[in-house]
């Protein structure tokens, strides 16, 4: 029983380096420099989608309609949180997207200085597209509150957070004293009160 959720961790660590791999801007920047931000692009996604399919397959949770098959499973309360976190983290993600877009991270170059965004909702927080990941992520845990679900949201939360880690020292070393005023107004996963 035990191997079943050691493979669940492993999917999700394969993922994990995967995608802080391709992050890393010296390995970025090869690509881009051979294939264009095109190509990185595709082979960033593409690479993206075959690990956390593998992730998530790593599961084997099939029963997603639970509650349709087997309504007195239902745990109401969960449900509701669930829906709640989870629509929660579409519109932070959402909100974050408006301000920033995916081909802005993948430009993320060391031979020209792109524009530190600090507006809308990163205004408040620095890394809104994690916190929505992480939401999204326990909905999936209160909706599904089942043992390989569970494990799977808690070892994608655990990278999610060493993913913003890794995004942050990066971060620093490119925008450097703007990006260290930065951290003083906005917080890092949750928002700066006050």
């Amino acid at each position: 029983m035990m191997i079943e959720y050691l493979i669940i961790v492993l999917g999700c660590t394969l993922f994990g380096l995967q995608h802080s791999g391709m992050s890393n801007l010296r390995i970025k920047n090869k690509i881009i420099d051979r294939w264009g931000k095109e190509g990185y692009s595709r082979l960033f996604t593409t690479s993206s989608i075959i690990t956390l399919a593998i992730a998530f397959l790593s599961m084997n949770f099939w029963n997603w309609i639970y509650f349709i098959l087997n309504p007195s499973s239902i745990q109401p309360l969960l449900l509701v949180l669930g829906a709640i976190f989870g629509i929660g983290g579409v519109v932070l993600a959402m909100m974050a997207s408006r301000v920033i877009s995916v081909s802005t991270v993948a430009d993320m170059r060391t031979d020209r200085k792109a524009e530190l965004v600090t507006n809308g909702i990163y205004s408040r927080v620095r890394h809104p597209l994690y916190l929505a990941t992480i939401l999204v992520l326990v909905a999936a845990a209160l909706v599904y509150p089942f043992p390989r679900v569970i494990v799977f949201a808690l070892s994608l939360m655990f990278y999610t957070l060493v993913g913003a880690y890794f995004e942050e020292r990066k971060l620093v070393l490119h925008y450097g004293d703007e990006y260290q005023k930065y951290r003083k107004t906005a917080g890092f996963i949750l928002p700066k009160l006050g």
